[in-house]
């Protein structure tokens, strides 16, 4: 198997993209977490910028983050349904890899590409984003927190069964 620097890091490109992802993201996340199919077209037809992925040479999604626009300075419960376009925070919703590829460090280095992907868009974006948000369970802040991201405490967002914590990187 190749690594992780064999693969193409890039921002989606087709509909059929999402679909190959959808499976990666019903086998990452219990059943009361994971977004629906419908869920993630929808985030990728209203915000086809944020849905970034890492390809195998043969055009497979190893892993990929998907987010929306928002205005609040956090992720929300309304946020994580909908896409501002004119919002300035960008509620990541989900990293997730598929499982041949996991414990690889492919999570983190989408996770900086992506940041990086974003400060390129706004050097010609009409509205800048000027942080990113998520949520995280406990037992992912490291992960987080070794992509450049700050835990700010326990979030009041409720979704699926265990707590979550809010986590932020400004630009």
């Amino acid at each position: 198997m190749a690594g992780i620097d064999d693969l193409e890091y890039r921002i989606l490109r087709r509909t059929s993209e999402v679909h190959e992802a959808w499976p990666i993201e019903a086998a990452g996340y219990p059943s009361d977490e994971a977004a629906s199919l419908d869920g993630m077209l929808y985030w990728y037809h209203n915000a086809p910028h944020l849905f970034f992925g890492a390809f195998t040479s043969s055009g497979s999604i190893a892993g990929y983050v998907m987010s929306t626009q928002s205005a609040p300075p956090l992720v929300t419960h309304d946020s994580m349904s909908t896409h501002d376009p004119q919002g300035t925070v960008v509620c990541v919703h989900s990293v997730c890899v598929a499982p041949e590829w996991q414990r690889k460090g492919l999570a983190t280095r989408l996770l900086k590409l992506y940041v990086e992907s974003i400060r390129e868009y706004n050097k010609e974006a009409e509205v800048r984003i000027t942080r990113l948000a998520l949520l995280s369970h406990k037992y992912l802040l490291s992960l987080y927190e070794g992509a450049g991201f700050t835990t700010i405490g326990v979030s009041s967002v409720e979704h699926g069964s265990e707590h979550w914590y809010d986590c932020a990187l400004d630009l």
